[in-house]
C-alpha cells in the first residue's frame, strides 16, 4: 500500500477513530488474514454501529473494507480489500439435497403394516413401499429444520451479510433420516452484534415452528403405561416438553414417583448403589 492511499484511509479513519498507532501489515502474510492496516486507540462515539457504517462508506469508493475489534483493552481498526462479490450461486444442488432429505426422512418415518425382516435389504424393502406414510414425520421434522436455517438466512439477507441457501444432508436408514442442514456464509459480519443477530436467529424461528409441531403430536398421542423393556426410544424431558404435556394431558407425565422411589432414585444417582 503507497503511503499516500494510506495517508488518505488515515484522513477517512480519523473521523470515527482517535488514533494511537498506525501499524502498516503485509496483506499476503497468512498471519494478518489479509490485513494491510491496522489502527489503534479509541472509537470517538459510543456507538460503534454507526461509525463502521460511516466508515465503511467512505472507504467503499477504493474498494476497501474495515473490520472492528478490541485487543488488550483498546480498540482496533483493520483495513483490508473487500472481498469480491459472491458469483450468482446455482441453487440445482440445494433443490436436489432438498429432495433426496425429503425422501430419506419420509423413509425414516415409515410405518410399514406386519412384520420388518431382520436382513437390511429385506428391511428397506418394506419400508420403501411404506415411504409415503412417513410424510407427517417429514412434514414435521423438516418445517422446524427449514425455519431454522431460513431464520440465519433471513437475517443474514436484512443485514446485508451474504449467505446461500440452506443445504440439507440426507442420511438414509438413520432414525431421523438427516443429519441437519447448514447455510454458508459468504461475507463477513460487520460486528459482534450482527453475528449475534445471524446465530441466535435460527434456533428462535425453529422454536416457533417446533412448539405447535409438539403440541399437535401431544394432542394426537394416546397415553398409555411405558413397557418397562421397550423396543425403541424413550424420550427425556426438558422443562418446555414437561409443560407441553402439561397443557395437553393436564398432568405431569410421566407421573412422579412416590417419595420412596424418589428416595432410591437419588442413593442410586450419587453412590452408583440401590437402596438395601
Amino acid at each position: 500500500m503507497s503511503f499516500p492511499e494510506t495517508e488518505i484511509f488515515t484522513k477517512l479513519v480519523t473521523r470515527v477513530f482517535r488514533i494511537e498507532d498506525v501499524t502498516s501489515l503485509d496483506a499476503n502474510d497468512k498471519e494478518n488474514k489479509g490485513f494491510f492496516l491496522r489502527y489503534r486507540g479509541q472509537l470517538i462515539g459510543e456507538e460503534s454501529a454507526e461509525a463502521y457504517d460511516q466508515l465503511a462508506e467512505s472507504l467503499n469508493q477504493y474498494n476497501v473494507m474495515p473490520l472492528f475489534r478490541e485487543e488488550e483493552g483498546k480498540h482496533v481498526i483493520y483495513l483490508a480489500q473487500k472481498l469480491p462479490e459472491p458469483k450468482q450461486e446455482n441453487i440445482r444442488t440445494n433443490i436436489i439435497l432438498f429432495i433426496l432429505t425429503v425422501l430419506s426422512v419420509m423413509l425414516a418415518g415409515a410405518q410399514p403394516e406386519g412384520p420388518v425382516p431382520n436382513d437390511t435389504w429385506g428391511v428397506i424393502v418394506v419400508l420403501a413401499k411404506s415411504i409415503f406414510t412417513g410424510w407427517p414425520f417429514a412434514v414435521s421434522l423438516l418445517g422446524i429444520l427449514l425455519a431454522h436455517e431460513l431464520g440465519h438466512y433471513f437475517m443474514s439477507r436484512y443485514h446485508k451479510t451474504p449467505a446461500s441457501l440452506p443445504y440439507f444432508i440426507p442420511f438414509p436408514l438413520s432414525p431421523l433420516g438427516t443429519m441437519g442442514a447448514a447455510i454458508i456464509m459468504r461475507g463477513i459480519p460487520k460486528n459482534k452484534r450482527v453475528l449475534f443477530d445471524i446465530g441466535v436467529a435460527g434456533p428462535i424461528a425453529g422454536l416457533v415452528v417446533a412448539i405447535p409441531v409438539l403440541l399437535l403430536g401431544l394432542s394426537l398421542s394416546e397415553l398409555g403405561t411405558i413397557d418397562p423393556n421397550p423396543n425403541g426410544f424413550l424420550e427425556g424431558n426438558s422443562l418446555i416438553y414437561l409443560l407441553s404435556k402439561f397443557i395437553v394431558f393436564g398432568q405431569l407425565l410421566p407421573a412422579p414417583v412416590e417419595p420412596q422411589g424418589f428416595l432410591y432414585w437419588l442413593q442410586y444417582f450419587f453412590t452408583g448403589r440401590p437402596i438395601p
